[in-house]
């Protein structure tokens, strides 16, 4: 959507009552080859400052941040300078990177996997590290920070980190650093990679109630499009919370369906309180 589209958009989601937006990080499509990769794409930071100051209660984020786009402490300055333009409303989502094609056109470096995930994971420890201490220094495989300062800090206490993935590897780095989990992935995915990172938490001694669960619906992918009928955003959303999620980001629908948009606003309070009866 160009960006007036996408304002009204946001500023209609928010008046209707819903807790949270965000958008992707990339600098084309994904899906399509010749003119369909020639739509407009902004980015991602940089539109969601815009629409961020132009909000006033959701939550916002980018879903998610390829860590080899930008180096750690600019993704840390950006989420931090945002977080104060919102009065604390950031949550900060990151992901190893993978879409290859975007790398290729445009001259970036595209590590194995298995190497994009340690890269994560120093990132991670430098991000969290910059977010808390008043100097970093690091010195990784990836990354080396010398007595690095890292002001102002965020406005929240303790800054989410969101951390997107469902691969054994990127498991484990969830929970080692992840405040929330992130996954655009169906239900039954979603389920299965829950039951990895509830093993991993307990070998690392942590509690997974801490972490946040958050699913990204792709229609495709979680098996029918939400915004088809009310029936089938019922069958969607409830797929997505029996399969352990907390948070739910749907893609915005398109004009024609804003009416199904408003009744499914209307049964906000109606969804919540199931929610809270769900998880006692």
């Amino acid at each position: 959507m160009e960006w007036e589209e996408t304002l009204r958009a946001w500023q209609l989601v928010e008046e209707l009552g819903f807790d949270c937006a965000g958008v992707t990080d990339h600098f084309m499509p994904t899906s399509g080859e010749g003119e369909a990769l020639d739509k407009p794409f902004p980015e991602a930071w940089t539109l969601l400052a815009g629409l961020a100051a132009r909000t006033e209660r959701m939550r916002v984020a980018v879903l998610v941040s390829g860590n080899t786009y930008r180096h750690p402490v600019l993704l840390a300055k950006q989420a931090v300078t945002l977080d104060h333009i919102t009065g604390g409303r950031v949550d900060f989502g990151i992901g190893a990177g993978w879409y290859e094609a975007e790398h290729r056109k445009f001259g970036w470096e595209f590590p194995p996997p298995g190497q994009r995930v340690e890269m994560l994971d120093e990132a991670l420890q430098v991000i969290r590290s910059l977010l808390t201490e008043r100097r970093t220094t690091f010195h990784g495989k990836h990354y080396r920070l010398e007595d690095a300062p890292f002001q102002p800090k965020p406005v929240q206490e303790r800054l989410p980190i969101m951390v997107g993935g469902r691969q054994p590897r990127m498991m484990r780095v969830v929970a080692r650093h992840a405040d929330i989990w992130s996954i655009d992935h169906g239900p039954e995915e979603m389920r299965a990679s829950g039951e990895l990172l509830a093993r991993y938490c307990a070998e690392l001694g942590r509690d997974p109630a801490e972490i946040r669960r958050s699913a990204f619906v792709v229609a495709r992918r979680a098996g029918r499009d939400p915004w088809a009928s009310l029936d089938d955003f019922l069958w969607v959303l409830n797929s997505y919370l029996d399969a352990g999620a907390s948070e739910i980001y749907f893609r915005m629908p398109d004009p024609p369906q804003h009416d199904l948009l408003r009744d499914v606003a209307e049964r906000l309070p109606e969804f919540r309180a199931e929610f809270a009866e769900r998880r006692g």
